[in-house]
Parts: C-alpha cells; sequence; structure tokens
C-alpha cells in the first residue's frame, strides 16, 4: 500500500521541523531583570526582546565584577548561568556564539579544547559549564 510510506513521511516531516521560541526579557518596577518564554503582562515593560547579548546594569555598591558569558539560546545551562548573575545583580555581558562569529572565535581562543556553552569568563578566569559553587568561587576572587 502506498498510504503508509505517506503516512510515514507526513509523521516524521511533523515532528522533525525546527523549534523556535522566542525569549523576552524586562525588568520590573523594583529593577529586577526578568527572563521568559511568554510575553509580560505589562508589554510596555519589555526591555529587549530576542536579544540576550546586551549588558545588564551595574549596581551601585557593588564592587567591579567582571563577567563574560559565551552561550547559545537553545543551552539550559546558559540560561541558568544568566538567571544566576541576574538573581545576584551581577552585571554580566552574554555572546551568543552561533549568531556572532567573532564571539566563537574569542571563545575558541579563551577555550581551545572547550567546545560546550556556557563559558564564562569571571575576572579573567574561565568557567566551564555552570555551577553555583564555581562561578561563586570565581565572583570572589578580585
Amino acid at each position: 500500500m502506498t498510504i503508509k510510506p505517506l503516512l510515514t513521511l507526513l509523521f516524521v516531516m511533523a515532528f522533525a521541523s525546527p523549534v523556535q521560541a522566542e525569549i523576552y526579557q524586562w525588568i520590573d518596577a523594583d529593577g529586577k531583570a526578568h527572563f521568559s518564554g511568554s510575553k509580560p503582562v505589562n508589554p510596555a515593560s519589555i526591555e529587549s526582546r530576542n536579544d540576550l547579548d546586551t549588558k545588564s546594569a551595574p549596581v551601585a555598591g557593588k564592587s567591579a565584577v567582571s563577567v563574560d558569558i559565551y552561550m547559545t539560546k537553545w543551552c539550559p545551562y546558559c540560561k541558568k548561568a544568566m538567571a544566576f548573575l541576574n538573581k545576584n545583580n551581577i552585571p554580566f555581558t552574554a555572546y551568543d556564539i552561533e549568531q556572532d562569529a567573532d564571539a566563537a572565535a574569542r571563545k575558541r581562543k579563551l577555550d581551545p579544547r572547550y567546545s560546550g556553552v556556557p563559558l564564562a569568563v569571571i575576572n579573567g578566569a574561565a568557567v566551564r559549564g555552570f555551577s553555583e559553587d564555581l562561578y561563586q568561587e570565581a565572583l570572589a576572587k578580585k
């Protein structure tokens, strides 16, 4: 029968298509940054949409901390790392290595043997992956 191969092909095509999701970032009334897969209740509060390559605002009273994070939009550990930094009011610059060839080249130069993400450079020290303990340890070193 020709129906089975056709149904199989349609089934495979339906589940093999790429999935895309938008990420919204906004700042609430208390100045706290949020990331979400859905729009906030008040769309006027959206600071940037689909743009994780921004610097978060420095926090008054905090010592100068330098954090760069090389990431991809689809990586769950990258999202956890950025959420940790935002939660702790730590300013950082995120570079999407799939969207920015220069950032991808910088990441390869920083740690040629590590092909994964995230790669955070915290106060000059490279930290592979995400671990709250490792991030806090690197942040404690000035």
